[in-house]
């Protein structure tokens, strides 16, 4: 079984399995779901956003791999404002989710909301220099 397989074998959209719930809602929100056919992946969300922004990967700045939502929530505000670049929101990922932030870190579309979101963050993204496509 390739990975592309196993991945429709396991998504949780029953009308189109080639793109994950969670995953739709963030590519809907940046405005990319029908950019890419699929839509499983961090590397599928970031190439349908790539078509619209340009997306670079903050997690340094944010505290490394395991650093929780919360966490992150704080750091990315101070980011934002110390950036020379406009950034637009932050894409990220963990175990099994994704989740778009806005710049200041407030949450903007989450399919699984928590009230103390402790949750390790895998990837985090800043979408940036919006190309008005």
């Amino acid at each position: 079984m390739t990975d592309r397989q196993y991945y429709r074998a396991g998504s949780n959209n029953p009308e189109n399995p080639n793109k994950n719930l969670c995953t739709i809602a963030v590519a809907e929100a940046l405005g990319v779901v029908d950019r890419v056919r699929y839509l499983h992946t961090i590397t599928d969300l970031c190439r349908a956003a790539r078509t619209r922004y340009s997306v670079r990967s903050r997690m340094s700045a944010v505290g490394g791999k395991g650093t929780s939502v919360g966490q992150a929530r704080a750091k990315m505000a101070s980011v934002t404002s110390k950036s020379n670049e406009a950034i637009y929101g932050y894409i990220i990922r963990v175990d099994g989710h994704v989740i778009l932030c806005r710049p200041d870190g407030s949450t903007h579309t989450d399919t699984d909301p928590r009230q103390r979101d402790r949750r390790g963050i895998t990837h985090l993204y800043a979408l940036l220099n919006h190309r008005g496509c």
